[in-house]
């Protein structure tokens, strides 16, 4: 019978390869709307922060409802006297040089998500990569005392505010002069909405890859 139940299951995935896919008509018009309505040439985030802006609005929401969830799940473990990390040399160099190229392609994406392939979801991923490649090789500690130096806590909030912000002032297509089309500032409020949500996703992971170190150790 198990035979019989993995045979069906190739049988499944392997039916949509048995004929072609059909041709990609009338696309043209659509993606010269698209083009002209977000006025950026990374359709994608066009998509995601222009025309299913209120969709976007409801993911920021449920990210940082999941933050707090993990804030109070693991308020009442006792922390960890001692964290366990990586102490050979070789790794941690390349966790940290792993930590500086997340890091900067994180700003590329934030900067530029709305010109080439990223977005600040995508910098936020790469943020967050960045500082659990700091947190494994070492750096817990000191992690924590800037996390709590530069209050990074209430930028997290201050974030979500403001794109909650702008983003009511876009729904209300109350949008700024933009630039030229394919220009750094061209896309009205998007650029500001991938900077502001690049933020709060690297905030928001770093504050719960951090407590979930300090409360549950490396994994």
């Amino acid at each position: 019978m198990t035979w019989l139940y993995l045979l069906a299951a190739i049988a499944l995935f392997a039916a949509p390869l048995a004929s072609p896919l059909p041709a990609a008509s009338g696309m043209g018009p659509l993606i010269e709307a698209l083009s002209q309505q977000t006025q950026v040439p990374n359709l994608v985030s066009g998509v995601i922060l222009h025309n299913r802006l209120f969709d976007t609005v409801a993911e920021v929401v449920v990210f940082t409802l999941a933050a707090i969830g993990v804030r109070m799940v693991l308020a009442a473990d006792p922390e960890r006297k001692q964290i366990r990390s990586l102490n050979d040399a070789p790794s941690q160099v390349l966790c940290e040089l792993g930590s500086t190229i997340a890091a900067l392609v994180a700003a590329e994406l934030a900067l530029r998500g709305h010109l080439t392939p990223g977005g600040g979801f995508a910098a936020g991923v790469a943020g967050g990569t960045a500082i659990g490649l700091q947190l494994i090789s070492g750096g817990a500690d000191r992690s924590e005392r800037l996390y709590r130096l530069y209050r990074a806590d209430l930028w997290e909030k201050a974030a979500v505010m403001g794109f909650l912000l702008i983003a009511l002032l876009a729904l209300l297509e109350l949008t700024p002069a933009t630039g030229p089309f394919g220009s750094l500032l061209s896309g009205g409020w998007i650029p500001v909405l991938n900077l502001l949500v690049a933020l709060k996703v690297t905030l928001g992971s770093w504050a719960m890859v951090q407590r979930l170190l300090r409360h549950r150790g490396l994994l």
